[in-house]
């Protein structure tokens, strides 16, 4: 490389500094979820946005009973592994933190269980709530009823 191409600018134009972040209470994962992240800390209300009642929660008549449990267990999957996605970058910086890693494996296992129940109730949404959901089963069951995204929650 030649020294002609190299920038010869005196000054520094900007110079970034951006602080550590500390562990802080994180939000309930509903509110987490809503607001995109489970960290009050970094929730700074740069742009308010209108104030949006969440889709997750909808209200089934009585025959539809079956419909209203597989709606609510998709919401906790969908609530706990936002969370999960969220903590996972904090402890990708943070990889030491105790409280961080203590939430991490407890929030995996949630995810976990509710997999295994929603694969137990209607139908497998993971390759491993295959094994979790229905242990016993002698067959490949991947693709046993529907899923979410081909109308299984809706």
């Amino acid at each position: 490389m030649s020294d002609t191409n190299c920038c010869t600018c005196p000054e520094t134009l900007a110079m970034a500094s951006v602080p550590m972040q500390e562990w802080c209470e994180p939000y309930d994962f509903e509110t987490a979820l809503c607001e995109g992240t489970i960290f009050p800390c970094l929730n700074l209300k740069f742009f308010e946005a209108e104030n949006i009642k969440s889709c997750l929660k909808t209200k089934f008549s009585a025959l539809d009973r079956e419909t209203e449990g597989r709606e609510c267990l998709m919401s906790e999957i969908s609530t706990v592994s936002f969370a999960i996605n969220d903590l996972t970058l904090y402890l990708d910086t943070h990889p030491t933190c105790q409280n961080g890693l203590a939430l991490f494996k407890e929030l995996l296992q949630k995810r976990l269980d509710l997999l295994a129940e929603y694969a137990k109730k209607y139908n497998p949404l993971t390759q491993i709530s295959m094994v979790t959901g229905n242990p016993e089963t002698e067959e490949y069951g991947w693709g046993e009823g529907p899923v979410p995204w081909e109308g299984g929650c809706i």
